[in-house]
């Protein structure tokens, strides 16, 4: 094995340093010493300047490739493309994520746009859904209210009653009170007061919180008609309104006329246009046919009236000549041609 540089035996540089020995006989007394073998030791000396000179490392001698030329070559190519192909898979992967990147920028700025371009019409949505929301709760409120004891019929009210008892349509509408005043229709208020034949109409007010007012329309009572056990009063239409009474017994009566009749349409149309002074003064009415029908007054003078027609101009003529003839002198007032009316002594 191979020494380091400087590092000698002792022995050796002592047998290059020392000299030969002298001729002649050695001393007696050195002959033990001679007779040691030498001891052999290393020198130290190269060690003292590693501490001070860097120890240089050799690269490590690249492995010399084993095979063939066409061998190395087909394992460079190999390696090559191995390598393009890693290459190839990167940039792949880095196209993929720049084009992931740029999808998710254009998706950020087109509902950006979105928003900026649709900010008017979702603030109207907005504020229409508001509108909404706030009218909804109103209405609810309102119907909590309106179904609330609060709101119930506690006062019926009747307005327009002239002949007719006013106790008779609240009677009509007790079954109303205590309602909730929601409830209180036309409808339910016309199906009660058709027990009353008196109202010929009647318009429905309602005043919240407890108020309801019921303006109702009389039947005007135009004749006295034959009726079973007796006689009634009937309005222009035949509608049986009750027993004559003290304020309805001057009417004038029919005679020999029954109610849906034509004769009684036509008187009908006749006692509907004459004036309340003409009606009262009417005794009886007489109808031989619709186009012949006769008044007779309480005064005995009697109306050729004619026809239905022209019932409203004929009643201004009777009217006028009850005014100015003489009920002695004439006793036939014929209107049946009211712009020549002619009057007879009998």
């Amino acid at each position: 094995m191979r020494r380091p540089d400087g590092f000698d035996r002792l022995d050796e540089s002592a047998d290059r340093a020392e000299p030969a020995p002298p001729q002649g006989p050695a001393p007696v007394a050195d002959a033990p010493a001679a007779a040691e073998p030498p001891q052999r030791r290393w020198a130290l000396s190269a060690y003292a300047d590693l501490d001070d000179e860097p120890v240089e490392e050799r690269a490590p001698e690249p492995a010399l490739e084993r095979g063939s030329h066409a061998q190395r070559v087909d394992r460079a190519w190999r390696a090559a493309q191995k390598e393009l192909r890693a290459d190839e898979r990167e940039a792949a992967r880095e196209a993929r994520r720049s084009a992931a990147q740029a999808r998710r920028a254009r998706i950020r700025s087109e509902r950006a746009e979105v928003r900026r371009f649709t900010a008017g019409r979702r603030r109207q949505l907005r504020t229409a859904l508001i509108t909404a929301g706030t009218l909804v709760l109103a209405l609810l409120a309102l119907v909590g209210l309106v179904w609330s004891p609060l709101m119930s019929v506690r006062d019926v009210r009747v307005e327009g009653a002239e002949r007719l008892d006013p106790a008779a349509v609240q009677a009509a509408l007790a079954d109303h009170v205590g309602e909730p005043i929601a409830t209180v229709t036309e409808a339910g208020v016309a199906a009660r007061l058709q027990t009353i034949p008196q109202v010929e109409s009647f318009r429905l007010e309602v005043v919240p919180p407890s108020t309801v007012i019921v303006h109702v329309v009389e039947r005007r009572p135009v004749a006295i008609a034959p009726a079973d056990g007796g006689e009634a009063v009937i309005d222009a239409a035949g509608v049986v309104l009750g027993a004559v009474g003290a304020d309805t017994g001057a009417l004038p009566r029919l005679v020999g006329i029954a109610p849906g009749s034509e004769e009684f349409d036509a008187v009908a149309t006749v006692l509907v246009s004459v004036p309340a002074e003409v009606l009262t003064a009417t005794q009886s009415i007489q109808a031989a046919s619709p186009s012949d029908i006769r008044l007779t007054l309480a005064s005995g003078q009697v109306v050729q009236w004619g026809g239905a027609d022209e019932s409203r101009l004929k009643a201004d003529v009777v009217a006028a000549l009850l005014a100015t003839q003489d009920p002695a002198t004439a006793r036939v007032l014929d209107v049946r041609a009211p712009q020549h009316p002619v009057v007879r002594a009998s």
